[in-house]
């Protein structure tokens, strides 16, 4: 059974990954996680809401947290299919952002982080030291990022975008088959570079290698595509555009293709479709 950890604020774009979730992993056993990091440690609660009744203006008593992560649960199991193993647990934790989600993935053996975003773009959240910029860079593990707008249709056009730097491997793979599964899935290996230049005899050995690898172990269709950009992420952004991709995947490691990859980007000059998850593998 995957463990899933869902952080949530209660906002529109965090419920919005838990549906995401729920839908992903709609036929699959899973124990969903929902967990509420208290940052100050008051107790949290929403607006006042106001109900017109017959001629009096009556007010409802706003919620706390625990009936607030209560209605979240309810939503799992009313969204769940009949028949699915889905558990769902609740956890309320106090302290800093990171080092809570750290320990719960510890004490939890979670399998992958599934976290909301906000504002324009998904990998914006990266260089803005938000929540989701911190778990991708400073957690390790998996974790899946669905833009506000996002909804999950399948997977149908997967973008890998890579620089041959790491050596393709077993666990990568069978992530990457564990999420995509039996789905009709077209995965395009991207390579950006910045001139016309004919590639190195070594990077038209690895591309081939990694199609075959690929296309042989999860018995899917590979391409591999090249776009000369002169800058890394327009050329992602106009191959996605171009395709109607459905999921970005990275490779997320210290110092590796992903750092490489944006380290001299600015959070200006990234302008990634909002409609485009993107899941981070740890390898």
């Amino acid at each position: 059974m995957n463990t899933i950890l869902i952080p949530t604020d209660f906002s529109k774009n965090s419920k919005n990954a838990l549906l995401y979730a729920l839908d992903l992993f709609r036929h699959t056993p899973c124990h969903f996680i929902i967990s509420y990091i208290n940052l100050d440690g008051t107790d949290y609660k929403e607006r006042p809401i106001y109900n017109f009744g017959t001629n009096i203006l009556v007010e409802r008593a706003p919620k706390g947290i625990q009936e607030k992560l209560e209605d979240l649960k309810k939503l799992v199991y009313s969204t769940s299919s009949k028949g699915t193993q889905h558990l769902c647990s609740l956890i309320c934790e106090e302290g800093f952002f990171v080092k809570a989600i750290q320990k719960l993935i510890h004490d939890k053996n979670v399998d992958l982080i599934i976290m909301g975003t906000k504002g324009a773009t998904a990998l914006k959240e990266f260089f803005t030291g938000s929540h989701a910029g911190d778990v991708i860079t400073k957690v390790g593990c998996d974790v899946l990022v669905v833009p506000h707008k996002a909804r999950y249709k399948g997977f149908k056009q997967l973008v890998f975008p890579v620089d041959f730097e790491l050596p393709i491997n077993d666990t990568l793979l069978k992530k990457m088959d564990n999420l995509v599964g039996l789905q009709p899935t077209q995965i395009h290996l991207l390579y950006v570079t910045k001139s016309d230049i004919p590639l190195f005899k070594e990077v038209e050995a690895l591309q081939r290698q990694w199609v075959k690898r690929i296309s042989e172990t999860l018995n899917k269709p590979v391409k591999f595509h090249r776009v000369i950009s002169k800058k890394v992420e327009d050329g992602i952004q106009s191959y996605t555009d171009e395709i109607s991709a459905d999921l970005i995947v990275m490779i997320s490691k210290e110092y590796g293709p992903f750092h490489k990859l944006f380290m001299d980007t600015t959070v200006e000059e990234v302008s990634f479709n909002t409609k485009i998850p993107l899941l981070s593998i740890q390898v």
